[in-house]
């Protein structure tokens, strides 16, 4: 039992023995409460310094905020990206014209020049009559008609109508700009002596305003000809380039935001949906 000191006497708490639990009740009443407690009675957790845990932190508060790298683009920020990257291959393609009426002009001469232009031939074959048009949608896409595009496809359109001997061309974008699924097509009805040489004009060309990487022959279908494929980089993103020549057509795809490999095997069933044979 312990007894208060006399009056006047500082009060000292009891030895504690230190195998012993630790009181839990305050000190009867009337009995001063002692100012501190002995080191051998704090208990462990008061001595455990604070630290935040990741997981209190609610994954609401990790998340980016719209603008910061990574974010998804806004509607119609994506959309001035895609006119953007439309236009630069638009310009780029005008270019290429330039080679094609170079080649065209050539064969022109080189046929002249040698008395006048080449003969069905002693078996009298006919051959084939083939024909262009601009469809309403290409593989399963709708013709873009957007505002910002339309001076740019009549661009292109009167580019091709300029080719010597040239008739039924159309320049056309199929997709979403929204979506960044965008395909651009052109082709004209034209006389051709040697398709191969036709084609690599047009692929030369193009490879003189921007690196063509990955050329290599592509599938024909049943329409003939010669046809090609190949890669580029356009304003940062990837452009897939199809084309075709025969003797009475030629035409281009580009594809954007795509690759070669991406687009090569609907390349033979697209240009069906735009040249026929009879």
């Amino acid at each position: 039992m312990t007894y208060p000191p006399p009056p006047g006497q500082p009060f000292y708490p009891p030895p504690v023995d230190p195998y012993d639990s630790p009181p839990e009740a305050m000190p009867p009443h009337g009995q001063p409460v002692p100012s501190y407690l002995p080191p051998t009675q704090m208990q462990p957790t008061q001595m455990q310094p604070f630290h935040m845990q990741p997981a209190q932190m609610h994954p609401s508060q990790m998340q980016p905020n719209h603008g910061r790298p990574g974010s998804p683009q806004p509607r119609n920020e994506s959309r001035t990206v895609a006119i953007t990257l439309v236009s630069a291959a638009i310009a780029l393609t005008l270019v290429i014209g330039g080679g094609i009426v170079f080649y065209l002009v050539g064969a022109k001469f080189g046929s002249t020049a040698q008395g006048g232009t080449v003969s069905a031939g002693p078996s009298g074959t006919v051959e084939a009559e083939i024909s262009i048009s601009e469809p309403d949608t290409l593989n399963g896409n709708a013709k873009i008609e957007a505002a910002e595009l339309a001076s740019l496809t009549t661009d292109l359109e009167k580019e091709l109508e300029g080719y010597p001997g040239a008739a039924n061309a159309f320049g056309a974008v199929y997709g979403s700009l929204a979506d960044k699924k965008m395909i651009a097509a052109l082709a004209a009805e034209v006389d051709i002596d040697d398709p191969q040489r036709m084609l690599d004009t047009v692929f030369q060309s193009f490879s003189g305003s921007n690196q063509l990487t990955g050329v290599s022959p592509a599938s024909t279908g049943s329409l003939g000809g010669v046809a090609q494929c190949g890669g580029t980089v356009i304003s940062g993103s990837d452009v897939a380039i199809c084309g075709w020549a025969d003797e009475g057509s030629v035409g281009m795809f580009l594809f954007f935001y795509e690759t070669v490999v991406d687009v090569k095997g609907d390349f033979p069933d697209m240009r069906a949906e735009i040249e026929t044979k009879s």
